[in-house]
């Protein structure tokens, strides 16, 4: 933007502050999904809010306000300048009082674009209609504003910030929805919360692209009165007396028609009924508003209607009082005086299950893929996924009934209404794979910020953005923790000033598997920090947490049972085990299946036969002092990285640690979001000739690796590396493999069967002492051949094989080395990594028989 036109648009916002705002006023300022996040500001002077305004028009898809006045505290959060990443904005609360009425008249289009000029016109036409009609009712005069794609009426008001108010205002929106809204243009029923945000006139709005079809306008007032004159309450309160919602106290079923075969529109067309407005009604129904009231002439506001229902019933009435007896069956008698109404059910009120469902069809239900019912609700702007059967879902719905009635409903109503929404969701809802965090769709990924604003990060090759409306994705639980706004020009590298690695392959493995965690639907490996005490291991794993999956819990202690395990992997997408000791079997075989992906299944109720699925493919993290992980299946699929200790010298109070890391934390996501972006247009040209049981986290940390510029070839050692390590761990730790290295250590091939086998590592395993007092050592010689087999690839990277074959009344087994001074004691040096390959090693002439071998 140029000088020239930047001042022409801070002129045009001073204008617009000169009419919302009484002098002094505090007002805040907020610009959403710039690249720094949410923007934020508190003003009370003009010129101060207009300049900082300016400096974000055109860049993104729109400035605004709060329209009413902001309690003077606030002022202190950010005293007439503009801070980035806010995490705390305005809430209901902090609203002083209700100044202005608002009356949003949108064009209806897909969320994200803008309008057509024809949307555009249909929208200033619905505007004046209200106008007109509120006129009537003896209100004076409003603000007309473009809000660049549709049209507001801002009708001045002094009201006090409370729940009544609250209510007035809803029902005001509710009634003009029904009255006037129609097929092209809606009146915005949700602009009724104090701390309502509003578009700040002067500057453009750039919803989507710009083109010729659907172009970015600057929004502006229109007209403004040459003295703004408020509404008075009795006048609010007036147009509700008059005018109520429609079929409030009777329900469907009580005014559907004995044949349920009439149309609606064409009985009124037939019978000379004007229609002046139709729309959708309730998502399920069509609405049809008279021009005249057919039961008494004198009502020509629009206040009579006809509603038809998806199912064929049909409703009618006027919003007077004075036609509160009047339906759809005194409608047909008036103009079929031979009409005979038959009997249609109950004439009492709809019970509270019956208002609590028809208050709960504004809701969408679905299902996900484990048949479980969830409720898509549009709230403030923004859609909210719960489980039907959620404590937020039921407060929602719960908050809604008692707005209406002002009563709280029983517990066998909330539960017979519950019930037909499940059926809603299982019968008549769509079904979508809901995702913890992480979700990919149409080659794009996706992150769920699990913020109040339900925004997400959208990653793709060509970049990384936060949008608001997502397709719908993800689901949440209590222990879901919303993420800071990503620093997309922030770099990943800052993680390792608050995490102590011992090496640069930790460091760079550290690293790339932070980025895998965000990557969806691939096995991801497990990470194991340990180290001594004063290594900060539980301080790093919170950190490495935070950063890819907040929690208000982020730190777990191993649950004593399966079930209970299997419930912790299933409810975090990053569940951290703190300070362990040791993996039971059973433990580590369920920490396998979470991280290559997989299903644990347990009784719904022990009353009944269901029972409840979770899926499990997370990115699980374990720590403690020791190496807790022991068998070969988990230890293939994870990254041991050792932490060293910390010195007194470096040691710090843990707030400044805190503090910290959290400066850091927006810079240290954003970065990882950006590399991803740049891997994504690396992984499609990336092939590696031999990849590791963790191929898909090894393709794509060769690509991580050369979009942060390590290159590919770096990372491949690493891992290799960091593998040859952990497969050293395994055979140390398994009692079995470390007798069989001991008794190869000094001879090429041994033969027996499996019981001088076992008698023989009995031996070697006394003289070594290595402990045969634990579980995994073989009791039998059918218990050894499992054993054998549990380490039968680990044995293979040190260059030992072997196989078993019946042979008469036992087993034989043969084992044999490959390739010389690859089987060393573990006390003299460290298995080298490359003269384990056994594609490069030497091997001995007997070798070919071998590689025939079955198991």
């Amino acid at each position: 933007m140029n000088q020239k036109n930047r001042i022409d648009v801070i002129a045009n916002i001073e204008d617009t502050l000169e009419s919302l705002r009484v002098n002094q006023e505090v007002t805040e300022l907020r610009v959403l999904n710039t690249s720094k996040g949410t923007a934020s500001g508190y003003f009370d002077e003009n010129t101060s809010m207009a300049k900082a305004a300016s400096t974000f028009d055109g860049e993104v898809p729109g400035v605004y306000i709060t329209l009413n006045p902001v309690k003077e505290d606030l002022l202190t959060r950010s005293n007439n300048c503009v801070q980035s990443y806010v995490k705390q904005t305005t809430s209901d609360r902090d609203i002083a009082s209700r100044s202005w009425l608002p009356i949003d008249l949108d064009p209806i289009r897909a969320s994200g674009i803008s309008s057509t000029d024809q949307e555009h016109e249909a929208a200033l036409n619905l505007a004046k209609n209200v106008q007109q009609y509120l006129t009537k009712q003896g209100w004076p005069e409003p603000i007309l504003a473009d809000s660049g794609n549709g049209f507001h009426l801002l009708y001045a008001i002094n009201l006090p910030n409370d729940d009544a108010s609250r209510i007035l205002v809803k029902r005001i929106l509710e009634i003009l929805d029904f009255q006037f809204s129609n097929e092209m243009v809606e009146v915005d029923k949700t602009t009724y919360n104090a701390a309502r945000i509003w578009k700040l006139y002067g500057t453009k709005a750039c919803k989507g692209d710009n083109t010729k079809e659907r172009p970015h306008r600057y929004s502006q007032i229109i007209k403004s009165p040459e003295e703004v004159v408020k509404v008075s309450k009795e006048q609010l309160n007036g147009l509700t007396e008059k005018l109520a919602l429609p079929i409030k106290g009777a329900s469907r079923d009580q005014t559907v028609d004995a044949t349920n075969s009439i149309c609606a529109k064409a009985w009124l067309n037939e019978k000379g009924i004007e229609i002046v407005a139709e729309g959708t009604w309730q998502k399920n129904a069509t609405k049809y508003v008279l021009s005249a009231c057919p039961w008494n002439e004198e009502h020509i506001d629009r206040s009579a209607y006809v509603i038809q229902f998806s199912n064929g019933a049909i409703s009618a009435g006027c919003h007077h009082n004075s036609c509160s007896q009047e339906d759809w069956h005194t409608l047909r008698k008036k103009y079929e005086p031979d009409y005979s109404r038959k009997e249609v059910g109950n004439k009492g009120r709809p019970s509270q299950a019956d208002t609590l469902i028809r208050l709960g069809s504004d809701a969408r239900f679905f299902k996900n893929e484990l048949e479980e019912a969830y409720a898509a609700i549009k709230i403030n702007g923004h859609t909210e996924l719960w489980k039907v059967k959620s404590k937020t879902f039921k407060m929602w719905l719960t908050k809604r009934f008692f707005d209406e009635t002002g009563q709280a409903s029983t517990s066998d109503a909330m539960n017979q209404a519950l019930g037909v929404m499940e059926m809603k969701a299982m019968f008549d809802g769509e079904e979508h794979h809901l995702q913890l965090r992480v979700a990919e769709r149409d080659g794009k990924f996706y992150y769920d910020m699990a913020n109040s604003d339900w925004e997400i990060v959208e990653i793709t090759p060509k970049g990384c953005q936060v949008i608001e409306n997502p397709p719908i994705l993800f689901t949440r639980n209590k222990n879901t923790k919303a993420q800071v706004m990503p620093d997309f020009d922030g770099d990943i590298r800052l993680l390792l000033n608050h995490v102590r690695t011992k090496s640069e392959d930790d460091q760079i493995l550290l690293l790339i598997y932070i980025v895998t965690c965000l990557i969806p639907k691939i096995p991801h490996a497990v990470l194991v920090l340990n180290g001594e005490k004063g290594a900060a291991k539980s301080t790093s794993m919170r950190n490495i947490r935070q950063i890819i999956d907040p929690a208000v819990r982020d730190l777990l202690t191993m649950p004593n049972s399966i079930q209970d395990l299997a419930i912790s992997l299933a409810n975090n997408y990053m569940p951290c085990f703190d300070n362990l000791d040791n993996l039971s079997a059973a433990k580590s075989d369920l920490l396998c299946i979470a991280s290559t992906g997989g299903g644990f299944s347990k009784r719904t109720l022990f009353t009944d036969d269901d029972e409840t699925l979770l899926e499990l493919q997370r990115c699980p993290a374990l720590n403690g002092i020791n190496m807790v992980v022991t068998r070969p299946d988990l230890m293939d699929r994870s990254i041991p990285i050792e932490l060293e200790r910390i010195s007194e010298e470096d040691r710090k109070e843990e707030s400044v640690v805190r503090a910290e890391f959290e400066k850091d934390k927006p810079s240290i996501i954003g970065g990882a979001f950006r590399i991803l972006s740049k891997a994504m247009a690396i992984y499609p040209n990336v092939k590696i000739e031999k990849l590791s049981r963790m191929a898909d986290f090894t393709r794509w940390g060769f690509s991580i690796a050369e979009a942060m510029g390590y290159g590919g070839e770096r990372f491949l050692e690493a891992y290799r590396n960091n593998q040859n390590k952990s497969n050293e761990e395994a055979i140390s730790s398994h009692p079995v493999a470390a007798a069989i290295v001991v008794l190869m250590r000094n001879c090429n091939n041994w033969t027996g069967t499996v019981a001088e086998l076992l008698t023989r590592l009995d031996y070697e395993a006394g003289r070594e002492r290595i402990d045969t007092n634990v579980k995994t050592w073989p009791k039998a010689a059918h218990i050894l051949s499992r054993r054998l087999k549990e380490v039968k690839s680990n044995l293979k990277e040190v260059g030992i094989i072997f196989d078993i074959r019946h042979a008469g009344d036992a087993k034989k087994v043969t084992i044999k080395k490959v390739g010389s001074n690859v089987v060393v004691p573990f006390d003299q040096k460290k298995i080298n990594s490359t003269s384990t390959n056994l594609d490069e090693v030497e091997l001995s002439p007997d070798y070919d028989e071998f590689a025939e071998w079955g198991d």
